[in-house]
């Protein structure tokens, strides 16, 4: 089912809104109905990842830039998020909305859409995830480092994931570090 507010209704019917605008907050709410508890942290993420398929159908269907589809993703309005975040400390309880779709993105922008398409197919293979947030934030992690062959511990530890030592000991070992990093500038030694 798809629920909508009425004044959000030409987002859906006027095509020509739909493509000079974009559309956000329909797909937001149809990306709601993607996410699998497998690779979603509540309440971290719930209203973050979503967005990813608002973003994907904007730049791949619409031709629409994320920039131009959400104001929030202005290049400054990020910059500024990620620099307050770190700022404050980095810690799960503001990792929420804007700030935990920017992981997201970044590691968009550096490996592509078909990683996620990838990850995404891999979930739905795997099975018995338990409901743990630390646990799924590990796997994700692995996930994602075995799909780009990198090693993504340190961006995700910048981000204030709690990923394992044993976890971020593997990873260093089997990959590659990630040298384009986005999150390097605030990485701790």
């Amino acid at each position: 089912p798809i629920m909508s507010k009425v004044d959000a209704l030409s987002e859906i019917i006027d095509v020509q809104d739909f493509y000079a605008k974009g559309t956000w907050g329909p797909i937001h709410e149809l990306g709601h109905n993607q996410q699998k508890s497998g690779w979603n942290f509540s309440p971290h993420t719930t209203e973050a990842t979503c967005n990813l398929w608002s973003i994907y159908v904007n730049e791949t269907v619409l031709s629409i830039s994320r920039e131009i589809a959400h104001s929030e993703l202005q290049p400054h309005a990020r910059k500024k998020r990620i620099e307050n975040y770190i700022k404050n400390g980095a810690k799960l309880n503001d990792f929420k909305m804007f700030t935990a779709l920017e992981p997201y993105l970044q590691l968009q922008e550096a490996f592509g859409w078909d990683s996620y398409i990838h990850i995404l197919a891999k979930y739905q293979t795997i099975s018995n995830i338990p409901d743990d947030n630390r646990y799924k934030m590990n796997l994700w992690a692995e996930t994602f480092s075995q799909e780009v062959n990198r090693n993504l511990s340190p961006f995700f530890k910048t981000w204030g994931w709690p990923i394992e030592d044993s976890v971020s000991e593997n990873l260093a070992l089997s990959y590659p570090t990630w040298a384009e990093d986005p999150m390097i500038q605030y990485q701790h030694s």
